[in-house]
């Protein structure tokens, strides 16, 4: 049986689909041509939680989950603002308000919504008050636009700044079994029972898929490398959410079907040991 998880008044399959590599090249450019089916068959298998950013080829992921799922029936759509990604692997944070109410229009407009289900700030901005940024988006709440609030690429001050001016739905933040596993943030996440969205749960090229212990594993649960380590997180919190993103859709099945991996404790031990993750934290264990 598939994991679950309660993420803005929903209980859903605990693996969602981020659209990062829906696009040409990384969240740059036009989107592949296999986007649109790619995320049908993603709704089709059972995801119920899709996660993109007006920065993600400058709006051409956002259009094909317009595109392919409208009208989202018993579907969360998040999307992000805050972030500018208009040169190939240049990011630029850009938080502020009048920014963040330039980029929600624009993904209502292309998502065709009239209110975000997750609206998330893409980014700290070092010229911006956080709280200012929160605070705009608590206005758009409050205008009807967005209804829940998420945060992103956060540390722990971000977090709690957060929690002081609205109620903070998810924290997304990089996670895999090689980075970020003794993340002060997942450790309050777990405690606060606040869904914490793993983005890069695969590692984006820098696990090794010829790990021993992954190949191990993987033999003896009858799976893939890739599906042990997505089955490790699992295991590391209760609230966590990868998103791993994917244009190829066997991998696509793969990812999703990792969450019915019920690994032995002594195995998931021995992941731990190997990738020095902070075990137990404040999770299943």
């Amino acid at each position: 049986m598939t994991n679950r998880l309660q993420i803005a008044n929903r209980i859903i399959p605990q693996v969602g689909f981020g659209t990062l590599y829906i696009t040409q090249n990384r969240g740059f450019g036009t989107r592949r041509e296999n986007a649109v089916s790619l995320l049908r068959e993603a709704a089709r298998i059972g995801i119920k939680f899709f996660d993109t950013a007006d920065s993600y080829g400058n709006g051409s992921a956002e259009q094909s989950l317009h595109d392919a799922l409208y009208p989202y029936d018993d579907l969360i759509i998040a999307t992000k603002g805050g972030y500018k990604h208009q040169q190939l692997g240049h990011w630029q944070p850009d938080a502020s308000p009048a920014s963040l109410r330039i980029a929600l229009e624009g993904s209502l407009r292309r998502l065709n919504l009239e209110t975000i289900d997750l609206y998330q700030l893409h980014s700290v901005d070092s010229r911006v008050a956080y709280e200012d940024s929160i605070g705009t988006l608590k206005d758009m709440q409050n205008e009807g636009k967005i209804r829940h609030i998420g945060i992103s690429n956060v540390g722990l001050a971000q977090l709690k700044i957060a929690r002081t001016e609205t109620e903070v739905m998810s924290v997304q933040n990089a996670l895999n079994i090689q980075h970020g596993t003794n993340s002060e943030v997942l450790d309050y996440c777990t405690k606060k029972k606040i869904p914490f969205i793993s983005w890069m749960p695969l590692g984006d090229g820098s696990i090794s898929w010829a790990e021993p212990v992954l190949c191990q594993l993987a033999e003896k649960y009858t799976s893939t490398p890739a599906q042990i380590a997505l089955a490790a997180l699992l295991n590391i919190s209760p609230c966590i959410l990868p998103i791993p993103g994917t244009s190829s859709v066997k991998h696509l099945n793969e990812n999703f079907s990792a969450a019915s991996i019920e690994l032995e404790p002594n195995d998931f031990i021995r992941l731990c040991k190997r990738y020095r993750i902070n075990f137990p934290l404040t999770g299943t264990g």
